[in-house]
Parts: structure tokens; C-alpha cells; sequence
């Protein structure tokens, strides 16, 4: 299954990306733990998996991938 998981690195992009984040490199992969990827992943899905995000929404998983840093 691990060979079916998108890279750490494409997924924090692509949040980044999604949310609009000013401050590109924010969430630089190497200062996620692996042990996370399936916070991250989950986190990528449901932010991928939406047409918009509001502000509130934008700020709460900012905090959440930031409590996920090394």
C-alpha cells in the first residue's frame, strides 16, 4: 500500500496550494515526521476533496498541520 501513497512532500504542496498559503515552504516536508503521513494524508484528502475553504476553516488546519511539526 505504501507504494500507492502519494510523496509527503506533493501533499504538503498541494495544501499549501489549495489554502492559498502566502509563505510558500510553510510546511517544508522534512520537519513532518513519516510517523504523521497519516494525519497529512487525511488532512490532503479532505482539503483536496473541497471547492472552497473558508478563512475559519484555512486558519483551523494551518494549527492542525502545525501541532503535527517535528
Amino acid at each position: 500500500m505504501e507504494g500507492l501513497r502519494m510523496d509527503k512532500s506533493k501533499m504538503l504542496n498541494e495544501i499549501e496550494d489549495k489554502l492559498k498559503v502566502v509563505n510558500k515552504g510553510m510546511f517544508r516536508s522534512e520537519d513532518f515526521d513519516d510517523a504523521n503521513i497519516d494525519e497529512i494524508e487525511g488532512i490532503h484528502n479532505m482539503v483536496t476533496s473541497r471547492s472552497n475553504i473558508s478563512a475559519i476553516e484555512q486558519s483551523a488546519i494551518i494549527e492542525e498541520l502545525s501541532k503535527l511539526r517535528k
